[in-house]
C-alpha cells in the first residue's frame, strides 16, 4: 500500500506546482471474478484485475477532475496538468472544495477476507454445477436453469488530499444465485434467490441458496390473478427492501435541495408510523456496503434516518451540504472515474416484534409479495405503483399464488400505514428489510 500512498501524495505535490489551490487523489485497485453456470454446462468463466486513479483539483473555487488507468510517471504528471486546465475553463461556484474536517483514524470493520483470492477455479464451478443439481432434484417440474453463478473479487481504495487526509482500505465480497425455471400445465414460473456476504464462510451453502430458489419458484405454480380489493399488503424481505430504497432516494440532499423530492421541506416532521427507524450505517461490522470514510475521506456514522416515524435528517456529501447551509453526513460516494456523489451505506429498516408467521396471521384477506417489477415511486410525488406477485392470505393463512397484480398507493401513505414490522431483518445488501404490513393498499387484478 505504500507505494500508493507515496504515489498520492507526488500528485497533489505535483499539482499544487501548477498552481492549484486544493487536490484530492482517489485510487482504487480491484480484482473480479465471475463463473456461471446452466444446464450443468459453463457459461462464463473470468477473471480480471484492474486500476484506477481519479485527481479532482479546485482553483479559485472552480472544479477540474480527471482519471486514468495509466499509472506511469509521466503520464500522470500529464493527468494533474489536464486537472488543473480544466479547472481554469470551469465555472466558478463559491461552494466548491475539499471538506474542512480531517480526522486521521482507523478502524477496522472486517470487511476483507484472503481467503477468497485463494479460491480455485475448480471448485467455483464445482459449486454452481452442485446448485442447479440441488434445484432440479428439488421438483420435478423444474425443468429448465437460467444459470446459477459465484462472483467474488475485493478493492483496495485511497483517499488522500492536500489538507493532509490519508486513508486506505482494503474489502472483498462474495456472492452465490440460482434462477430455476419451473413448469406446469405449459405455464412457465421462474425465481431466484441468493447469498452475498463480505467474508467467504459466511456465506450461505451452495444446496441452501438452490432449495430457497427453488422452493420460491415451485410455490408460484398455478399462479391466479385475484379481483381488484382494497386489503392488507404484507411485504416480504426482498420486496420489502425495495420499498426502502425509494426512502434512500428521497433523501438525498441534493433532491432536497432541488425540491425534487416528496420528503422536501418534511425534516422534523412525523412522515410515517412510530414504528419506522430507518438507519443509514457506514460502520456496520462486515456490512455489504461499510466504509470506514465516504468518497471524500470522512469518518463514516451510524444516523437515524427516520426515527420512529420522524425524518431526523437529509443525506449530504461536502458539496451539497454547502448549498443547503448544513454539514456533510459523509454520505459522499465515488469510484476512481467519477466526482463524488449522495448515496447511502448499509440503509435499513429496524427489526419490529413480529414474527412474519404473526403477520400473515394477522390478515383476514390480503397479499404477501414476493416480487415487485416496474415504475415504483415517483421522487417528486411519491405515487407508487408497481406490477407484483406473490401468495394470497385467507384466514391468516397463505392460500396459494397470485400474479397479474398492481399495487398502488403513495409512499407518505404507505409509510404511515405501516401497522407491524417483523423481526426477521437480515443484511441482505446494501439496502435490508424486515417483513412488514401495510394496513391497506390498492391491490388491482382481474
Amino acid at each position: 500500500m505504500s507505494e500508493y500512498i507515496d504515489l498520492s501524495n507526488d500528485i497533489i505535490k505535483l499539482a499544487l506546482k501548477k498552481s492549484a489551490d486544493e487536490v484530492e487523489v482517489f485510487i482504487e485497485t480491484a480484482r473480479e471474478s465471475e463463473v456461471s453456470t446452466r444446464m450443468g454446462e459453463v457459461e462464463i468463466l473470468k477473471e480480471s484485475t484492474s486500476q484506477g486513479l481519479g485527481i479532482r483539483v479546485f482553483k479559485n473555487r472552480r472544479m477540474g477532475f480527471a482519471f486514468t488507468s495509466d499509472f506511469t510517471k509521466n503520464h500522470l504528471e500529464d493527468l494533474a496538468q489536464t486537472a488543473v486546465d480544466l479547472s481554469e475553463q470551469a465555472s466558478e461556484d463559491e461552494f466548491n472544495g475539499l471538506p474542512e474536517l480531517v480526522i486521521d483514524e482507523t478502524i477496522d470493520l472486517d470487511l476483507f477476507d484472503p481467503k477468497l483470492a485463494e479460491l480455485e477455479p475448480t471448485w467455483k464451478i464445482d459449486t454452481c454445477k452442485r446448485m442447479e443439481k440441488r434445484m432440479f432434484d428439488y421438483d420435478k417440474r423444474i425443468n429448465n436453469s437460467e444459470g446459477a453463478a459465484f462472483y467474488d473479487g475485493d478493492a483496495t481504495i485511497f483517499i488522500s488530499n492536500s489538507r493532509g487526509l490519508s486513508h486506505s482500505f482494503k474489502s472483498s465480497y462474495s456472492y452465490l444465485y440460482c434462477v430455476p425455471v419451473a413448469v406446469e400445465d405449459g405455464k412457465l414460473q421462474t425465481g431466484h434467490w441468493f447469498s452475498f456476504k463480505r467474508h467467504f464462510d459466511d456465506l450461505d451453502g451452495p444446496e441452501k441458496v438452490a432449495e430457497i430458489a427453488a422452493e420460491r419458484v415451485v410455490r408460484m405454480l398455478g399462479a391466479t390473478t385475484p379481483k381488484t380489493a382494497r386489503v392488507p399488503v404484507v411485504f416480504d424481505p426482498l420486496t420489502a427492501a425495495s420499498f426502502v430504497g425509494g426512502i434512500l432516494s428521497a433523501v438525498n440532499g441534493d433532491a432536497v435541495f432541488k425540491r425534487a423530492t416528496y420528503l422536501v421541506d418534511k425534516l422534523n416532521q412525523q412522515i410515517a408510523s412510530e414504528k419506522v427507524t430507518i438507519m443509514d450505517d457506514g460502520r456496520l461490522k462486515k456490512g455489504l456496503a461499510s466504509s470506514p470514510v465516504d468518497g471524500e475521506g470522512l469518518p463514516t456514522v451510524n444516523k437515524e434516518i427516520i426515527n420512529n416515524g420522524k425524518l431526523a435528517t437529509y443525506m449530504y456529501d461536502t458539496y451539497t451540504a454547502r448549498k443547503a447551509k448544513t454539514i456533510s453526513t459523509a454520505n459522499a460516494q465515488r469510484g476512481h472515474s467519477s466526482t463524488p456523489d449522495i448515496g447511502g451505506f448499509n440503509f435499513y429498516m429496524q427489526a419490529g416484534d413480529y414474527s412474519p408467521d404473526d403477520i400473515i396471521g394477522s390478515v383476514k384477506n390480503g397479499l404477501y409479495i414476493t416480487n415487485l417489477m416496474g415504475f415504483g415511486a415517483d421522487m417528486v410525488t411519491g405515487d407508487y405503483s408497481q406490477g407484483a406477485s406473490g401468495l394470497w392470505i385467507e384466514n391468516g393463512k397463505l392460500a396459494g399464488p397470485v400474479e397479474g397484480l398492481t399495487v398502488a398507493s403513495n409512499m407518505l401513505e404507505m409509510m404511515r400505514n405501516i401497522e407491524m414490522i417483523g423481526n426477521d431483518l437480515t443484511m441482505m445488501g446494501p439496502i435490508s428489510s424486515p417483513t412488514f404490513k401495510i394496513s391497506e393498499m390498492t391491490v388491482a387484478g382481474s
